[in-house]
């Protein structure tokens, strides 16, 4: 496959699925390189030697402690963190009776 064919079919996919998601750019990008699986903290250092923002930075240094078996699933666990925190931040009901 030449390279103009590989621009031409990505450029394709881009028009009919839409452009990704710039977090996850970002991460794709600050993971490029990495062997899986990898502890949250080695893709820390992965992403620091990628020169990543500090965003995605803070993002890894908040992964749960295990190994993750690839990029994919680093993503879904800070999505599922992120659903987390939502639902902890939404107010909720008082269980108590205002005093009369």
């Amino acid at each position: 496959m030449t390279r103009e064919r590989l621009v031409e079919g990505v450029s394709e996919l881009e028009s009919r699925v839409g452009q990704p998601l710039p977090l996850a750019q970002s991460l794709h990008q600050a993971l490029l390189g990495a062997v899986f699986p990898l502890t949250a903290e080695e893709l820390t250092w992965v992403a620091r030697e990628n020169e990543a923002s500090p965003t995605v930075l803070s993002l890894l240094g908040v992964l749960p402690r295990g190994s993750f078996p690839s990029v994919d699933a680093v993503a879904v666990a800070l999505e599922q963190d992120a659903d987390r925190a939502e639902t902890l931040s939404e107010p909720r009901a008082s269980t108590l009776t205002p005093p009369r």
